[in-house]
């Protein structure tokens, strides 16, 4: 799976935290929960899913798209109506993955509203 996630990104991207955990996608579509790893950069957020057979499914979800984050749900929302919420976590450490997004997310005009929470509970 690092080969083919170290494939995604470009020369001056670096990887800086991932989850692999149970992920609520709300689309227009309608809501789909499907389990995979989502990685964030110092660019953007990628959605990786490994299917039955071989079959895989990235999506690659720019920092500046991101209009809220809501770490208490752990709900992302951006700019296409698209929702990712963190359902289940398998690995990973949520704390720091949302610091990255927060991190990056402040640098960027797209985030409007992000919602605080104490870790220390």
């Amino acid at each position: 799976m690092d080969y083919f996630i170290n494939s995604l990104l470009s020369s001056d991207e670096q990887k800086y935290s991932s989850i692999t955990a149970t992920f609520e996608f709300q689309e227009l579509t309608g809501i789909n929960n499907k389990f995979g790893t989502l990685i964030a950069t110092d660019k953007r957020l990628i959605q990786y899913t490994k299917h039955p057979l071989g079959f895989k499914e990235t999506n690659i979800y720019k920092y500046r798209d991101i209009i809220s984050v809501d770490v208490t749900q752990s709900l992302f929302t951006f700019n296409n109506e698209v929702s990712i919420k963190v359902k289940l976590i398998n690995q990973g450490n949520m704390k720091h993955f949302l610091e990255t997004i927060k991190y990056f997310s402040a640098y960027t005009p797209g985030i409007r509203n992000y919602c605080k929470i104490n870790f220390e509970n």
